[in-house]
């Protein structure tokens, strides 16, 4: 999959006064992300912005454009289902600089008698800034 439509957004604990941190929730389920971060577990989720995610490897010219991007690296495994008797893909997106720590956190998620298949791929990526035209800008 060369690209993905992923939001970027700020989360942090409802009510408090901190910057938060950006994370990267692909389009089609932000919905239902949304929901459970900001009803379950009480998060508040600030300045939604949709935008491509690139593969590095598809697009290694990306960091020698003029065009702004965030490092975003891809995680994924498969994670055994007992209910379903079928391993599913898990899929996530996070910060570069932050995905050691996310990542775990990412895996933890999964409770012990859920099998995690042993390996856990990574794929550097960029997520491009749109640029917003100025309305009524003389040329």
């Amino acid at each position: 999959m060369p690209s993905q439509k992923l939001v970027r957004c700020r989360i942090r604990p409802r009510g408090a006064s901190e910057w938060g941190s950006y994370r990267y929730v692909p389009l089609d389920i932000f919905g239902l992300w949304e929901y459970l971060m900001t009803h379950r577990h009480g998060f508040e989720i600030l300045h939604p912005c949709t935008s491509l995610w690139l593969d590095q490897e598809d697009s290694p010219e990306i960091p020698f454009s003029e065009r702004p991007f965030d490092r975003v690296t891809e995680v994924s495994t498969f994670v055994f289902s007992g209910r379903d008797d079928m391993f599913t893909r898990a899929c996530r997106y996070f910060p570069t600089e932050e995905c050691d720590r996310l990542k775990d956190l990412f895996l933890s998620h999964y409770h012990e008698e859920v099998r995690i298949q042993s390996h856990v791929r990574e794929r550097q990526g960029f997520w491009l800034h749109r640029q917003t035209a100025r309305v009524g800008a003389s040329v």
